[in-house]
């Protein structure tokens, strides 16, 4: 029987290879602790932030307000300096701060470092009413709020002033049409009186600065005192006789009180 041998030769190309391999391996092994390193690193980071008070809000600054006390409109926002400030949503402190009365116009910034800005800027106010022992705002945009700081209540005497109301709803509905009538009526206007009779239920009587008397239905007032179809000015010129002025669908009736 015959005995085949196998000869073994030595190759430095095959260790050659076997080193690269090796190397590659280690180079693989190295990059992937690395990875689970960095990995590990931004968890630690990430966790020890959430739990610090440096991902808190850290201020919430309101500028702009006058009429608007600070502390009533932090209470009125769902955002406190306990909330997480990369978690704070923006638009919804906005439309808070806009839901609120007298607010015009609302902006909101953050910084860097977890402040907040809230910016607004308040609407006119362009009459009043007593309810009951409350007092109502007539702003602007046409919303009835009612205040109970004592220097709002002062600067209201140089705005008209309503009476009679008794329902704030009433007085809502009223609110939504006087804010469309022109500013030559609004500024020439001393008081408002509810005045309803057994025909006319939603009665209004306007007190004008001169004297002069206008008596309008609420669901009409914004409508008839328009200026294509009512000129106070011209009115009072052509009829200064008179000084009541009584509206009636398309016609205007003059009289004397």
């Amino acid at each position: 029987m015959k005995t085949v041998e196998n000869d073994y030769y030595f190759n430095e190309h095959d260790e050659d290879q076997v080193r690269k391999i090796y190397k590659k391996n280690k180079r693989k092994k190295i990059k992937r602790r690395f990875r689970l390193l960095m990995v590990l690193c931004v968890v630690i980071v990430v966790v020890y932030y959430f739990l610090s008070d440096h991902s808190k809000v850290q201020s919430i600054r309101v500028i702009g307000n006058s009429s608007l006390k600070t502390e009533d409109i932090l209470k009125l926002i769902s955002v406190t300096k306990d909330d997480y400030y990369l978690f704070v949503n923006e638009k919804k402190l906005k439309n808070e701060v806009e839901q609120i009365p007298l607010v015009k116009q609302v902006d909101i910034e953050k910084d860097l470092i977890g402040h907040i800005t809230i910016k607004v800027v308040e609407a006119e106010k362009v009459a009043y009413c007593t309810v009951g022992n409350k007092t109502y705002i007539i702003d602007e945009l046409g919303k009835v709020s009612e205040m109970r700081d004592k220097k709002v209540l002062e600067s209201l005497k140089t705005c008209p002033k309503l009476s009679k109301f008794k329902d704030i709803n009433l007085l809502k509905k009223f609110a939504k049409e006087y804010i469309k009538i022109p500013n030559l009526i609004k500024n020439q206007t001393s008081d408002i009186v509810y005045a309803p009779s057994s025909s006319d239920p939603t009665l209004i009587k306007f007190i004008m600065n001169d004297g002069k008397i206008l008596y309008l239905r609420v669901e009409e007032i914004s409508e008839q005192l328009q200026p294509g179809r009512f000129d106070y000015e011209a009115f009072k010129t052509a009829y200064s006789q008179y000084n009541v002025y009584r509206f009636e669908g398309k016609h205007v009736y003059m009289s004397n009180e």
